[in-house]
């Protein structure tokens, strides 16, 4: 009595080296080169193949070099003052409907979550990777009699400083 044993193949073994280094393409996809580069170690290793294991490599790298340039561009800033303003004109709508409702201004802007529970006073501009802050910083909300300042830190995310962001409302 014979056994024909067969033993199946897993897809990247199916694959030709060949096909692999195309999938390599997949590590210029920011976040997605992060498995396939791992994957592609993985097979390098188990193909002895070098140029394999370099493809995966860049593709994990390609991830943090393109976030770092992306988050630390003109562009990005721009947009996150765009948003920064978008949110401001937003405190003011609920600090106007705050006034309508209770004939002054609230002492702090944590008074609107009363009437508003999406109410959101963090500020967009923050130091993501600062461990040490337990808090994120908020805009900027002080009660002046029977008017009111509002303002983000901006950028630098000190106060007072030329990059603070004020509400801009249009009709």
């Amino acid at each position: 009595m014979t056994t024909d044993i067969t033993k199946k193949k897993s897809f990247f073994q199916k694959m030709t080296s060949k096909s692999l280094y195309k999938f390599g393409f997949i590590g210029l996809i920011p976040n997605f080169g992060l498995i396939s580069g791992a994957i592609l170690i993985l097979q390098g290793f188990k193909r002895k193949d070098n140029k394999m294991k370099i493809i995966g490599l860049a593709g994990i790298l390609f991830t943090p070099v393109f976030w770092y340039f992306f988050l630390n561009s003109d562009f990005h800033k721009d947009h996150i003052i765009q948003f920064t303003n978008i949110q401001l004109n937003e405190v003011v709508k609920d600090l106007e409907f705050y006034k309508s409702k209770n004939g002054h201004y609230p002492d702090s802007l944590a008074e609107l979550k009363t009437q508003n529970k999406f109410f959101n006073d963090q500020e967009p501009f923050n130091d993501e990777f600062d461990f040490k802050k337990l808090k994120p910083a908020r805009f900027y909300y002080k009660r002046v009699e029977s008017d009111y300042i509002l303002k983000s830190l901006g950028p630098d995310l000190i106060l007072n400083t030329d990059d603070d962001i004020y509400p801009e409302l249009r009709k």
